[in-house]
């Protein structure tokens, strides 16, 4: 049984009773118990593949399938959604945005999460020891300092129950020590703060308050760190002189002295033993942690900002003896959600300047080239088919710039999604509309840009309304290109999207009646135009160029030219009966639908990312 204290004027609980958890028709956690405590530092310990990480991840709610038991908060059965509201899950990558200061990612923070920006972020930033690079950039801090920025962003909303996995992976010796002396300042305040670390010096294991140690899926030893030597030694096994406890227990756990696993869950009861957990109140002193100079006061600090927040915070209390009940609901309107994730994303891409000029230039040069290779076609009876082809390969351009834009928005953010969401910082439904609303305006640019130059210099009909239809429909094609590249981004990861992402829009390329007109397609295959929403662009875009009584072609280049006039020569591409504006509509429908399949998969993705 695994009891949580949550922060209140009296104890609460958390239970887990004969616990399991499967994986692959693999048992990962074999019927465990335990108890942890508010206001201690919990240690979850035992060698790799022992189950740590799975364990916290089924204690936070992170994974929520594959298990079965009995999880209760207070005595009471928990509720997933509402625990969610009380606790935050620090994971080991501590995933975050390269392109934003640090005070700019507390901001946002504080926004999201509190729904104003408050005095706290001082406040926190000063307790952590981050307040001199409150102007660095996230992607300029170092391994520690990262990872407790990681912590001041959830720490803002003041939860009472903070799990953190492997926060000191990776750290040296000096940045560990204070990185678990935070942990144990941020348990003082009344916090239950629980994490998995793989081999701590002793001097960072005595800093422990409970460890809770797990061999194949099972608890060998919960309890009082100070009397882990002692229960080891009632076993019979002792540790030798001058050894770190911490490195013998894992020694022992890991079979070096024979293999113990038995008697020492035996012993522990699998984790429902509470004999060797000693009785402790937060009002013990706190022993010197070496740190820096501006975490030295940190636990004063940080207990008044916990008070201020606390008022703005409704999670911060419950009421003893029960599991609160409240609809889970975020702590910021979906539209102030929507406005800030638009913001940070829009300032995230003018950052990146290597990706915001290029994709510019890119557009740019592309135009000037084409317009050079086509110079002055447009207008020209013997070069119909030429222009034919031009307006085709517009339209191709325009697909692979916006597939490849949009095709790792997702895959690459999607830890960042995992976190931010789990933790209740904003609903998926304003983050994939923030995602693709942001890049509305520099891709936009990039069309005009491109649309722009290679219709004047290749002699397009020099009237406003054909232009402005023009580039719409080139709009509306990369509108749908770019929810292809969302909807592949959310299915697939990184190195499969690239791949595949191209040859997703292959199809719609062979049917769009460039290669084959549709009237002389087999029966059997019509359909297949149908759905080319290329065929529509195509169709659209010629319907601009050359339809809507457009006057005769006055040049002519060659000595007899067959399609002077332009209806014609639609006539003669089966495209004399179109309407552009159904075409325009169906392109919109299906880049909407696309979009709002990408949203489905993002969404189940999400839930698979974290099982």
């Amino acid at each position: 049984m695994l009891v949580v204290k949550l922060i209140s004027k009296r104890p609460q609980k958390h239970y887990f009773l004969f616990f399991c958890f499967f994986a692959e028709k693999r048992r990962i956690l074999d019927s465990i118990s335990g108890e942890f405590k508010a206001g201690q530092l919990t240690a979850i310990m035992g060698p790799s593949g022992a189950g740590k990480s799975t364990l916290l991840d089924v204690l936070s709610g992170y994974t929520s399938s594959g298990f079965h038991g009995r999880l209760l908060v207070n005595g009471s059965p928990r509720d997933s959604r509402t625990f969610r509201r009380q606790s935050v899950y620090i994971q080991q990558d501590a995933s975050l945005h390269p392109q934003l200061t640090v005070s700019e990612a507390m901001n946002v923070a504080s926004v999201l999460k509190l729904g104003r920006r408050g005095p706290e972020i001082d406040e926190v930033l000063y307790s952590l020891g981050l307040l001199e690079q409150r102007d660095t950039m996230t992607s300029s801090l170092s391994g520690g300092q990262l990872k407790r920025l990681a912590t001041a962003l959830e720490l803002l909303s003041n939860p009472p129950v903070m799990f953190f996995d492997e926060p000191t992976s990776g750290l040296d010796s000096s940045t560990t020590k204070q990185c678990v002396g935070v942990l144990r300042r941020l348990a003082r305040q009344g916090r239950t703060v629980v994490c998995t670390i793989h081999q701590p010096s002793a001097t960072v294991f005595e800093m422990l308050d409970q460890l809770y140690l797990v061999v194949g899926g099972r608890c060998a030893y919960s309890g009082h760190t100070a009397n882990l030597l002692p229960y080891l030694a009632g076993l019979g096994l002792r540790c030798p002189p001058y050894h770190n406890p911490a490195d013998y227990a894992l020694e022992v756990a890991g079979g070096e002295y024979g293999d113990f696993s038995e008697e020492l869950v035996k012993a522990s009861d699998n984790g429902r033993c509470v004999m060797w957990t000693t009785t402790y109140t937060a009002k013990q002193a706190l022993p010197g942690v070496a740190g820096t100079s501006a975490a030295t006061d940190a636990a004063g600090r940080l207990s008044r900002q916990s008070s201020s927040v606390a008022s703005s915070s409704s999670q911060s209390e419950v009421k003893p003896g029960r599991c609160s009940r409240q609809k889970l609901t975020y702590p910021t309107t979906f539209w102030l959600q929507l406005y800030v994730l638009i913001k940070r994303t829009f300032l995230k891409g003018l950052r990146d300047r290597m990706l915001c000029h290029s994709r510019l230039y890119i557009h740019l040069v592309a135009g000037l080239l084409i317009g050079v290779l086509f110079l002055d076609i447009g207008g020209d009876a013997a070069h119909v088919f030429h222009n034919f082809s031009l307006l085709f390969f517009c339209l191709m351009f325009l697909m692979f710039t916006a597939l490849s834009a949009m095709i790792l928005a997702f895959p690459l953010e999607m830890p960042i999604i995992a976190r931010e969401h789990f933790n209740r910082w904003y609903s998926l439904k304003s983050y994939f509309l923030a995602v693709t609303m942001a890049d509305v305006p520099l891709q936009g640019v990039c069309v005009c840009v491109y649309t722009a130059v290679v219709y004047y210099m290749t002699a397009q009909p020099m009237e406003p309304l054909r232009f402005l239809q023009f580039l719409l429909i080139c709009a509306l094609v990369s509108f749908v290109a770019q929810s292809v590249g969302l909807l592949v981004g959310a299915a697939m990861k990184v190195e499969h999207g690239v791949i595949f992402g191209p040859l997703v829009i292959l199809p719609f390329t062979i049917f769009s009646g460039y290669f084959v007109i549709q009237r002389d397609a087999p029966a059997s295959m019509q359909w297949l135009f149908k759905a080319s929403y290329l065929k529509y662009g195509l169709s659209g875009s010629m319907l601009a160029v050359y339809g809507y009584g457009r006057a005769p072609l006055e040049r002519c280049s060659e000595d007899y030219c067959h399609f002077k006039r332009p209806d014609k020569f639609l006539h003669e591409l089966d495209l004399d009966e179109g309407n552009y504006w159904l075409d325009a509509a169906i392109l919109f429908a299906i880049g909407s639908v696309l979009r709002l399949g990408a949203y489905f998969v993002l969404k189940f993705r999400l839930r698979r990312f974290r099982q």
